[in-house]
């Protein structure tokens, strides 16, 4: 009787991913083990991505006896399919940019807070519209940052200083402020 599995790690270890993934799957067919799942992803991983997927591969042998292996592996390799989903970064000198359709999409996923963290600690954000940029401005100020909002409007007052919008979140950082003085 052939071993499946063993063949799929052969074939894996070799980059052919396709043959590992057939070699999963009919093993998958003999005996439906969430195991095998997981290596039939990491062969869908591999054809477009082989190094991170060589490298969760690794990873996954040297550790596919733990008890949780099973979550953790989940979580890797959600968070590589979700990086990978984003579309391609404009390359700075020290990060990327992701333009604010983006920016809200990752919002969508994983919230304001998390998304905006992301971009400070790894990047910039690109925002090419006035009222885009109005509507990051009162984000941020909602979602607690009101000194990175402080800083935002006074990099920008020139701009924006009579619009009504930008006048209303003015005001309402103000009254922020002076709330918590209190």
């Amino acid at each position: 009787m052939q071993n499946y599995k063993q063949l799929g790690i052969d074939h894996f270890y070799r980059k052919d991913f396709k043959t590992a993934k057939t070699y999963f799957s009919l093993a998958y067919e003999k005996r439906k083990n969430k195991r095998l799942l997981n290596f039939i992803n990491l062969c869908d991983l591999a054809l477009n991505h082989p190094q991170e997927a060589l490298l969760l591969f690794e990873f996954y042998i040297d550790n596919y006896r733990l008890k949780f292996i099973d979550k953790d592996f989940d979580q890797i390799l959600n968070s590589i399919e979700f990086k990978n989903a984003l579309p391609k970064e404009s390359e700075f000198e020290d990060g990327y940019a992701l333009n604010y359709k983006d920016f809200l999409i990752s919002e969508e996923k994983i919230g304001f807070k998390k998304s905006f963290e992301n971009i400070i600690y790894s990047g910039k954000l690109v925002i090419n519209d006035k009222e885009d940029f109005l509507e990051f401005l009162e984000k941020l100020l909602d979602n607690g940052y009101k000194d990175f909002t402080l800083n935002y409007i006074e990099d920008v007052f020139l701009h924006f200083w009579a619009n009504k919008k930008f006048i209303k979140i003015q005001k309402k950082l103000l009254k922020m402020k002076n709330d918590s003085k209190i």
